[in-house]
C-alpha cells in the first residue's frame, strides 16, 4: 500500500484520529499527553504534526514535534505507526520528513528525541521493544546524549519517567564544541529548564534535576555517540 505523508500546524484536522489511533496505543499512559496539550501546541503555532495516510486517508503512522523558540531546540515528542505498517519504511520515512521540515522551518540548533533505554527496570516491551526502537534512530544517524535523563512528569515531578535516553536526531555544526561527539550544554540547558517548569508546574530544584543539569553543564560539551548501555 502507498502512504502519502502530510503535515498540520493546526488544531482539527487528522489530529483526534491520529491521537486515538495512532498515539495512544503507543504510549504507556505516563509517556503521553492528553490530546488537548497537543492541540495547544498546535494552536500556539508551536507544533508539528505530520501524518501518514494511506489511499483512503486513513492515519497509518504520525510524527509530532514541539519547537522551543526561545532555546531554539525542537523535539520530537511522538513518532509511532500502527502494528500493521511497521517493518515497511513508514517511520524511517517519518522520520526523514519530520527532520527535514523542521530544518528548514526553524534552523534549530538541534532536534531531540526521548526514547526508553533497552535496559530500563520499567521498559514497556507491551509497547515496542526498546531495543528495536532505539536501533532504528541509531540506524537513522541518531545519536545518545550520555546524561542521567528522566521524561518530565506530566503534570507533576511525580510522574516522571525514568530510564530515558534523550536522542540527537541533528545538531547544527556550530553546537557541536568543533567535535562531531561533543554537543554544547547552553540551549540543552535553556530548553530542559523551561521544558520541566512546563510540563511539571514549577520550576525543577529537587536532586535529580541537579544532576541532570549539572551532567548538561559539564565542561567541553556533553558526549554523544551510541548507546552508553551497549544494548
Amino acid at each position: 500500500m502507498k502512504y502519502r505523508i502530510m503535515e498540520q500546524t493546526r488544531p482539527g484536522g487528522l489530529l483526534g484520529q491520529v491521537y486515538r489511533e495512532v498515539l495512544v496505543p503507543a504510549f504507556p499512559p505516563e509517556e503521553i499527553e492528553g490530546e488537548a496539550g497537543i492541540a495547544e501546541t498546535l494552536e500556539a503555532g508551536l507544533g508539528s504534526l505530520l501524518v501518514a495516510v494511506d489511499d483512503a486517508g486513513r492515519p497509518a503512522g504520525a510524527a509530532f514535534g514541539r519547537w522551543s523558540e526561545a532555546s531554539r531546540v525542537q523535539l520530537l515528542a511522538y513518532l509511532a505507526v500502527k502494528p500493521g505498517t511497521r517493518g515497511h519504511g513508514l517511520g524511517g520515512r517519518l522520520l526523514h520528513d519530520a527532520v527535514e521540515a523542521w530544518r528548514e522551518r526553524y534552523d534549530p540548533c538541534v532536534i531531540v528525541a526521548e526514547v526508553e533505554a533497552p535496559d530500563a527496570p520499567m521498559a514497556h516491551e507491551a509497547y515496542g521493544d526498546p531495543r528495536r526502537r532505539l536501533a532504528f534512530y541509531e540506524a537513522a544517524g541518531a545519536r545518545v546524549l550520555d546524561l542521567p535523563y528522566f521524561q518530565p512528569g506530566i503534570g507533576s515531578p511525580a510522574r516522571r519517567v525514568r530510564g530515558m535516553l534523550l536522542l540527537v536526531l541533528h545538531a547544527d555544526a556550530s553546537f557541536t564544541q568543533g567535535r562531531p561527539d561533543r554537543l554544547s550544554g547552553a540551549p540543552l540547558r535553556a530548553f530542559m529548564e523551561a521544558y520541566l517548569e512546563s510540563a511539571e508546574g514549577a520550576p525543577p530544584a529537587d536532586w535529580d534535576a541537579k544532576a541532570l543539569f549539572k551532567a548538561i553543564d559539564r565542561q567541553g560539551g556533553i558526549r554523544m555517540g551510541r548507546n552508553r548501555t551497549g544494548g
